[in-house]
């Protein structure tokens, strides 16, 4: 039998005429364990007991499947780099930790066959010391017969930075979730996500960004296309704690919307309970300008094409803030072997 758990949920919920409170998704009664290599079992599993994006439903269901966190092999001044090749349902939860002043480059690339049918789920601990810089880039491209979860949950210590890049290309439906838990003064997270959805893809995301400190700062920049009866939902959060006077918090959307078959739903959401902070939103979502198609028309390049190359600049518009070089040439490759297949 199958499990059907809720991820992704809005707190609090709004207006549910859009069905963007949440969503379900189903999973296999038990999930078996993934493999990384360079990995080792935590000492204690609750001290890395934490909130992620996705929720306590879907923590609960990995600890269920004895799903218990491991410990990747993270070093300063390296890039570490993880392949996750999914070939069958496989469930794991990875931990990060940046030791004070440290400063640590990951580099995930996720894939999978496209004949390949299975559920994959891979959730993210990340604790940054005091002081440390995370830098996580994570390029999720999977087949179309992976049903994908990504899930991140952070704590960040003073004077800690996350910077995460995601960039998300390929597969069928993909559920993602991060939460940022900025417990420390002038800790930051950053998040900058590409995106393409085309050929009925599907993409729920739910970005929580959750300031406790004394002027903590956060940001999420979003830059994407839809096509071809894709569809996205993204809940991005920015939730001002009693306490963090001081603190600022930025969201920003860009969606190419490419023809009249796409669904795109935007659900941003600043809560307050502290007065002396800085929050904003904003959303451009739309069709390309017919002038600027015009104009690459005008110089030989026809309509098809234009559009895969504003396509292109969604995704480069996030890669262009990954910090190690090494990641920096790896997803450019990737981008321009994806423009070879086009």
């Amino acid at each position: 039998m199958a499990d059907r758990i809720m991820i992704n949920s809005l707190v609090p919920p709004t207006w549910n005429r859009l069905k963007v409170n949440e969503t379900y998704v189903e999973l296999p009664a038990s999930m078996p364990r993934g493999k990384t290599e360079g990995t080792a079992p935590v000492a204690d599993a609750e001290e890395w007991k934490m909130e992620t994006g996705c929720g306590e439903e879907l923590s609960a269901y990995l600890a269920k499947s004895g799903i218990s966190p491991v410990k990747a092999d993270a070093r300063t001044g390296e890039l570490t780099l993880i392949k996750k090749d999914y070939r069958e349902d496989a469930a794991e939860v990875l931990c990060f930790e940046a030791g004070e002043g440290k400063t640590l480059n990951i580099l995930m690339d996720i894939t999978s066959d496209e004949d390949i049918k299975a559920a994959g789920i891979l959730q993210v601990l990340i604790k940054a010391e005091k002081d440390s810089v995370v830098n996580l880039t994570q390029v999720i491209r999977p087949g179309k017969g992976l049903e994908f979860i990504n899930d991140i949950g952070t704590v960040i210590s003073d004077k800690a930075q996350v910077n995460l890049v995601q960039i998300f290309k390929g597969g069928s439906n993909i559920n993602a979730g991060y939460r940022s838990g900025l417990t420390g003064e002038d800790s930051y997270a950053g998040c900058r996500i590409g995106l393409i959805r085309t050929d009925g893809e599907t993409l729920d995301m739910n970005y929580v960004m959750k300031h406790f400190a004394p002027r903590s700062k956060s940001e999420i920049n979003i830059s994407g296309a839809l096509s071809k009866k894709a569809q996205k939902t993204f809940r991005g959060t920015i939730d001002f704690v009693k306490g963090c006077a001081g603190a600022d918090g930025a969201e920003n959307e860009s969606v190419l919307i490419l023809d009249d078959t796409v669904i795109n739903k935007t659900v941003p959401l600043i809560l307050c309970t502290e007065e002396n902070v800085a929050g904003s939103h904003g959303a451009s979502i739309g069709k390309p300008a017919e002038d600027m198609l015009f104009y690459m028309m005008s110089r030989g390049i026809d309509r098809d094409k234009a559009l895969k190359i504003l396509e292109r600049a969604s995704l480069e518009a996030a890669v262009s803030h990954i910090a190690d070089p090494g990641a920096l040439e790896y997803v450019m490759n990737i981008i321009d072997e994806s423009r070879e297949d086009d």
